[in-house]
């Protein structure tokens, strides 16, 4: 959102919210007041980047006699991408079995994509001579005939519907070092080809991706496009995550509006990484399985080292899952997203991603690419709604189904791939299923006579979060949409976390001596062989590499794994160079002796040195029981099961699975458990392990939620964390009851210009308010090369002792007015971090105050990615502030958008015309630095919208400064009033004492009394957060 002097307010219409630009004091006054909902700041969002029934049960793989790279006649194309056999969307020629194909197109149905731009004249885009795009629009600021990368636009687009129409040869896209046969020819085709398209363009190539254009976007496609279901592959990973954002919002009020919303996880792997909007109420949140026919057409990592296939239906590595952090929730379901063919348009003057780059020829303009992530995996799942919606109006007179249905039966039909709920949540999509169960539904649009075996789970997951070792029932209905009397069982599975085997050890890997193979895209590649067993009877196989890769920054290595058999299982796919860790795992595995490749690319990116490895195995157990075990269930009829289960003995997450078995199919629906800390008198405590995420986020590349209640009349309380190793760059976000992450600390220290990384982190809160208080932590950057880093944590309620000497405390204390009047506060720094310690004098009344902003208040519309007007206005809010008040204003409509430095809180802004204004409320705001980001209004049209300006300034209610008062430390929080403010802070390590002078020099009335406090506080300058130690009060008579 803006600023807060309002300026160019423009309602949003499909949710109660508005985009403005208002004073920072006007967001805060707004903000606190208890009809207004969050004022967040507009900031840029980041586009998804291309890239035993109750113990386990075997997913189908593709016999190696039937897997195939090239087609054997040219003339009959394979059928890509190989997501659509996996899905039972269409076979490949020559198959006959049944597939959703059979049944429905999307045929009626239109589907909006949010992306960046693309052609909409491609052959792939033309039905019968007519573009299958009925509206393309640009919210972006550039226009929709301005250059873009487009490979997400054109991913999306295909994915969901590209036509079949064009024949690509891979003999001409693959690198020449991995030749394919001339004629390898390949057609692609969406998952709903009969469907209405519409391209809603809000990623520029050198503009900022703010809020406020989505929910632009978003409302044009409700309001204007009538649209029934809009595709998301775009996101962000914010602290905290409430799934209240304003995209979040405007999601949940399009469902409401009818319309469904499928959203990608993200693509920043299993490391609880799940990132909004797609954890919003109501939309589809989708992670990422594998298809690696791709990986073998192209020779892809390592591949060419076996003569053997491959298994897909894996869960990728990149998948975002695991943990929400409130809730706790996973994602709905995965689909196909590692990795997949899709379309582009060869013409890189318009469309600068449609190169070869990926196979090594990046200046080659070429019509296919190679498409992935969970920007692949929602899309997919988003023409699969589509023909859920043209299945059900068949069946159902016309009517469309509710998105909550649509929900039910996508999640309902997709296939349990036999894996940990955390991960696939209710399997993976199984369009053929969902479109026969939209066919079968009976309900009060239509009784249809049934087909297939599917069932819809009432609800779609199961959430808790209680107390640690406590039991939890849940009710869980079944509706069976099959034409027969069938048997439904029900079992709780989960996994046993104790290893049946596992092979610790490290290799050295070593440029210029290891063995090398040549990859994809032409560049030699160092490896290690290294072999395991995989013993008969496990259901999961886990690969976990690790490398020091703080000693060689930005390197990658990558593991690879084959069965037996010779066949790719599994691959880490980096998505960066900052882990320093890789994770692999699988489901249903051959017995036998298994191959992992250990590689890492000459030179870029290169390691040279040990890379310790760990590969085991587990089993599923019953996790619970169910009563009753199974049920005989007529056709249409709905069968009721209970559920008991017990949570996590210790503080933290479970996942498991209630496994449903219907006439020979399996669906699964999810359960996800927390356990919160246990607290007493003095506190609790709660500990767990880091090990790494994929690379993709520099910040959060592993998340831990951890949860407790913190009682009424507490003085203090007190957090503290100790990781067995320093060097592990942590950050942690102590959340208020209101959702405010009053406290931003991290491990590291700064010390002269440099950081030192410790192994401690320490939050101090002041008069801690009642009721369930969180803690985020996360892990950042690259590792040093444990495959474990094990970490405790200690809540109580003492902090430091502080003593005051010489603070009058009595109206009956005269001070002279003009006369300097000293006391000294005494600190003992109790915690386990070095702190810098400040005094922060208040008055007991409260004011307006304006605010400072450590950027340019002033803001370029449309604002480029670089250069001196890229920045937006970063307000500091002090301490004590429960209003934050934003305006911004133009001489052009805007909108506007306004969080918090960590994301979140996030709130936009009401607009009218050329005026904003966003309020955030909350008994005590984040501390710390608010973003506003006003934007101009869309849709721009095919040119660029006219270069404006926004003015923008911000307020907050707070207790005032008293001027009255200096001391020897200055008062970092005085610098939200003005820049120069002076700041010398006292600077205390672990068990080290110091003292601050304070000096009163009355300024008021002769006779007035004077009531305050001093706040002995804290400032980390690398999270722009920090402690409320205690607060003094003090109050004396002006003489």
């Amino acid at each position: 959102m803006g600023q807060v002097h309002a300026q160019n307010v423009k309602s949003v219409h499909i949710f109660n919210a508005v985009a403005a630009k208002i004073t920072k004091a006007e967001g805060a006054r707004l903000a606190a007041r208890p009809e207004v909902q969050p004022v967040v700041p507009d900031l840029p969002i980041p586009q998804r980047l291309p890239v035993e029934k109750a113990a386990a049960q075997s997913a189908a793989t593709t016999p190696n006699a039937l897997q195939t790279v090239c087609p054997p006649n040219p003339a009959v194309p394979l059928l890509e991408p190989e997501a659509l056999q996996l899905m039972h969307v269409e076979n490949q020629p020559g198959d006959t079995q049944p597939a959703a194909h059979d049944l429905a197109s999307g045929a009626g149905v239109t589907v909006a994509f949010i992306a960046d731009g693309l052609d909409i004249k491609n052959p792939e885009f033309q039905r019968t001579g007519r573009s299958i795009f009925v509206d393309y629009q640009d919210f972006s600021g550039e226009g929709t005939n301005a250059p873009t990368d487009a490979r997400e636009a054109f991913g999306d687009a295909g994915s969901i519907a590209a036509q079949g129409n064009q024949r690509y040869d891979l003999s001409q896209i693959v690198n020449p070092a991995h030749p394919l046969p001339p004629g390898c020819n390949i057609k692609i085709k969406g998952v709903a080809p009969g469907v209405n398209l519409v391209g809603l363009k809000t990623f520029g190539e050198h503009t900022e991706a703010f809020n406020s254009y989505f929910l632009q976007a978003i409302e044009y496609a409700v309001s204007v496009d009538h649209v029934n279901v809009i595709n998301e592959s775009f996101g962000a990973n914010v602290y905290p995550d409430k799934a209240n954002d304003p995209i979040a919002l405007a999601n949940t009020a399009a469902v409401a509006a009818g319309v469904t919303v499928v959203v990608s996880s993200g693509d920043a792997g299993l490391t609880n990484t799940i990132g909004t909007p797609s954890d919003a109420p109501g939309v589809i949140g989708v992670g990422a399985s594998t298809q690696f026919q791709l990986y073998k057409q192209t020779s892809s990592y390592a591949t060419s080292l076996s003569a053997g296939g491959w298994v897909s239906d894996q869960i990728s590595t990149i998948n975002s899952a695991g943990f929400t952090q409130f809730g706790p929730q996973t994602v709905d379901l995965v689909a196909p997203g590692d990795l997949g063919w899709s379309v582009c348009t060869a013409d890189l003057s318009k469309y600068t991603g449609c190169s070869d780059f990926r196979y090594g020829q990046p200046t080659k303009p070429v019509a296919v690419q190679a498409f992935g992530g969970t920007s692949e995996s929602a899309p997919l799942v988003a023409g699969e709604a589509a023909l859920v919606i043209q299945a059900y109006r068949q069946s159902h007179g016309g009517a469309n189904p509710t998105p909550a249905l649509i929900k039910q039966i996508i999640t309902g039909s997709a296939d349990d791939l036999g894996v940990v709920a955390s991960e696939q949540s209710a399997g993976r999509a199984n369009a053929y299923r969902a479109v026969q169960t939209a066919l079968s539904v009976r309900d009060s649009n239509g009784s249809p006579a049934g087909q297939g075996d599917g069932v819809i789970p009432t609800p779609t997951r199961l959430i808790s979060t209680a107390n640690a070792g406590t039991d939890r029932n849940f009710n869980l209905k079944v509706t069976h949409t099959s034409n027969q009397v069938q048997t439904v069982s029900a079992a709780v599975r989960t996994l046993n976390p104790a290893l049946v085997s596992q092979d610790t050890g490290s290799v050295n890997l070593t440029v210029g001596t290891s063995p090398t193979f040549i990859d994809e895209r032409g560049r030699p590649v160092s490896y290690v062989q290294h072999t395991f067993s995989v013993p008969a009877n496990v259901q999961r196989p886990n690969g976990d590499i690790a490398w020091n890769d703080q000693a060689k920054p930005n390197s990658i290595v990558r593991l690879t794994v084959f069965d037996p058999a010779g066949r790719v299982v599994a691959y880490t796919l980096p998505q960066g160079a900052t882990a320093g860790f890789g994770h692999v795992d699988v489901h249903d595995p051959v017995p036998g002796t298994w191959t992992a490749i250990i590689s890492t690319l000459n030179p870029a990116n290169a390691y040279s040195g040990a890379v310790n490895f760990s590969f085991s195995t587990q089993r599923f157990e019953v996790g619970g029981s169910v009563t009753p075990a199974s049920q005989l269930v007529q056709p249409g009829q709905t069968a009721a099961f209970t559920l008991h289960v017990a949570l996590p003995a210790s503080p933290g997450d479970l996942a498991a699975s209630v496994v449903l078995n219907h006439g020979g199919t399996t669906s699964t629906v999810p359960i996800t458990l927390r356990a919160l800390v246990p607290i007493n008198g003095q506190g609790g405590s709660f500990s767990g392990a880091f090990t790494g995420g994929n690379g993709r986020p520099i910040f959060g590349s592993q998340v831990f939620t951890y949860q407790f209640d913190v009682p009424r009349g507490r003085s203090v309380l007190n957090l503290a964390v100790k990781l067995q190793d320093a060097g592990y760059n942590l950050q942690g976000l102590l959340v208020t009851p209101s959702g405010q992450p009053i406290n931003v600390e991290t491990t590291g220290v700064p010390i002269g210009p440099n950081t030192v990384i410790t192994s401690t982190m320490q939050f101090f809160q002041d008069n801690p308010a009642p009721g369930r208080w969180t803690a985020i932590l996360l892990l950042n950057g690259p590792i040093a090369g444990n495959l474990r880093e094990p970490f405790t944590a200690q809540i109580t309620f003492s902090g430091p002792p502080v003593t005051a000497t010489g603070v009058p405390n009595s109206a009956g204390k005269v001070l002279p007015k003009g006369r300097a009047a000293t006391a000294s506060i005494t600190i003992n720094n109790t915690g386990n971090s070095t702190k810098d310690f400040f005094i922060d004098p208040r008055l007991q009344d409260l004011g307006i105050l304006p605010i400072t902003s450590l950027n340019p208040t002033v803001v370029q519309m449309p604002t480029p990615t670089t250069g001196p007007a890229s920045s937006v206005p970063a307000f500091l809010v002090p301490t004590h502030s429960s209003i934050l008040a934003v305006g911004a204003s133009s001489t052009v409509p805007i909108d506007m958008d306004v969080s918090y430095n960590t994301g979140a809180p996030d709130v936009q802004a009401f607009s009218i015309g050329n005026q904003a204004l966003d309020l955030i409320l909350a008994p005590q705001l984040a501390p710390g630095l608010w973003f506003a980001a006003p934007t101009e209004k869309g849709p721009f049209g095919p040119n660029a919208a006219p270069t404006a300006t926004a003015n923008t300034g911000a307020v907050v209610l707070a207790n005032q400064f008293d001027t009255a008062v200096t001391s020897t430390s200055g008062d970092y929080w005085l610098t939200s009033q003005e820049l120069a403010a002076p700041y010398t802070p006292l600077t205390l390590a672990p068990g080290a004492s110091g003292t601050i002078t304070v000096t009163i020099t009355p300024k008021a009335a002769v006779g007035t009394v004077v009531r305050g406090f001093l706040d002995v506080d804290t400032f980390n300058s690398i999270t722009f957060s920090g402690d409320q130690v205690t607060s003094i009060p003090y109050t004396y008579r002006v003489g």
